[in-house]
């Protein structure tokens, strides 16, 4: 398992985390904002609003990270953990997925971004989690 000495080659991990936090927290109140009130053409369905369901729980775990990397609790910090691969893992779908259907190009490529950027945010909190002492399960 590979991990982090640094978040982004100069600052330290936990200064990252609470980057990675804050930064999360803005982006699941925009995009989660922007697709509860736009999406779907005011016409949720099934799949709508369990995007939304799950955009409240990660921003939920968002805020434990930011807690749990205050408070140096690993605990906290496992939540953000597993709800990120989830995540993680569910963009490789949906990127296949949307290249099945060819879906716009631009669409495709902010997934693409999301992806990475979600692996490099998943990579630096669980450094910091097992720098702590967090149990290792990867």
């Amino acid at each position: 398992m590979i991990y982090l000495q640094w978040f982004c080659f100069c600052v330290d991990l936990r200064v990252g985390a609470f980057i990675v936090a804050i930064s999360e927290i803005i982006i699941d109140l925009i995009v989660g904002t922007f697709i509860a009130f736009f999406g779907e053409a005011g016409e949720p369905d099934l799949c709508h609003k369990l995007f939304c369901i799950f955009m409240v729980m990660h921003l939920i775990s968002a805020v434990l990270l930011f807690l749990g990397t205050l408070w140096l609790r690993p605990s906290c910090m496992l939540y953000y953990i597993i709800l990120t691969l989830i995540k993680v893992l569910t963009m490789i779908i949906l990127v296949i997925s949307d290249i099945i259907l060819v879906v716009w190009v631009p669409v495709i490529a902010l997934y693409v971004v999301m992806f990475f950027l979600g692996i490099y945010f998943w990579l630096a909190v669980y450094s910091f989690y097992a720098a702590l002492g967090g149990d290792l399960f990867i």
